[in-house]
């Protein structure tokens, strides 16, 4: 039997904790002992010159990791060690700064909104002469650190709430819809539509309606693209639209949550994604 571990902050290891335990049991169907293990009990770094791993529990280490702690340094201890990641540090290196991720995909020809890079320096020094614009901390999550701008005195106010150094700026794409599409390994396994009659933002957790979704060409290709850039484990690829309705990229979700599509559909993405580490450990 293979053991594994699935990696949580122990914050959101309590917010999710049906959503772990039914990890673990689509695991034990396949023969794979996973167990919950929380990123501040683990001890690494370098004795005696060599990197090491230490967890109270164990004195082994696994033979893989599901990472949905947002933690650069411990993803890439873990594949240091040779011990696989998914996502690995690579994915989530980028996805989880959208900076990056825009950067990145432009180099590629993904549609996108115009998006502009600051840090909080030189941001509290800009002026801006056309609103609204959108302001989005290069790592939030969830849409809770993105807000739309009407004016500059609005955006310094904002900016004082805000904790992080670095963020996005983009023109307001047409507000109240995106797209989620999820993603496992190189296959598309669905797309849910995302709206708000309340909100520009249509995140499902923010009071947003969600619904099952086929995709129209042009949004399968943008994202079948983007697929190929990455060697994605699971993630979730999310689209806005322009005022004509023509998709364009919005982010990549590293640590991607599946709520809405357990409440429209009937798949079992945990089963997929299991069965999809076991086949990427076996091609080795």
């Amino acid at each position: 039997m293979m053991k594994a571990w699935i990696v949580y902050q122990q914050e959101d290891a309590i917010r999710n904790r049906a959503y772990i335990e039914w990890f673990i049991k689509e695991a034990k169907m396949l023969q794979i002992e996973l167990k919950l293990v929380l990123a501040d009990q683990l001890q690494y770094g370098v004795k005696s010159n060599q990197l090491f791993l230490e967890w109270e529990q164990e004195d082994f280490l696994p033979d893989f990791i599901i990472m949905r702690a947002i933690d650069d340094l411990l993803s890439n201890q873990f594949e240091a060690l040779d011990i696989p990641v998914y996502n690995t540090a690579s994915v989530a290196s980028i996805t989880n700064d959208k900076a990056k991720t825009h950067q990145l995909l432009a180099q590629h020809d993904i549609p996108m909104v115009d998006t502009y890079f600051y840090n909080r320096s030189t941001l509290n020094k800009r002026s801006f002469r056309t609103f609204p614009i959108v302001i989005k901390e290069v790592a939030g999550r969830g849409g809770k650190q993105v807000f739309k701008i009407n004016s500059n005195q609005e955006l310094k106010e904002i900016l004082e709430k805000l904790k992080g150094d670095r963020f996005i700026v983009q023109a307001l794409a047409k507000p109240g819809k995106d797209l989620r599409v999820f993603v496992i390994g190189k296959k598309i396994i669905a797309a849910i539509l995302r709206e708000s009659s309340d909100d520009f933002r249509a995140n499902y957790s923010l009071g947003g309606t969600a619904r099952s979704y086929q995709l129209q060409q042009r949004e399968k290709e943008i994202v079948e693209k983007i697929v190929e850039i990455f060697p994605f484990g699971m993630v979730g690829i999310d689209l806005i639209f322009d005022e004509e309705d023509r998709p364009l990229f919005n982010e990549i979700e590293d640590v991607v949550g599946s709520r809405t599509l357990s409440v429209q559909t009937n798949i079992n993405i945990v089963r997929l994604y299991l069965q999809f580490i076991i086949a990427d450990l076996n091609s080795y």
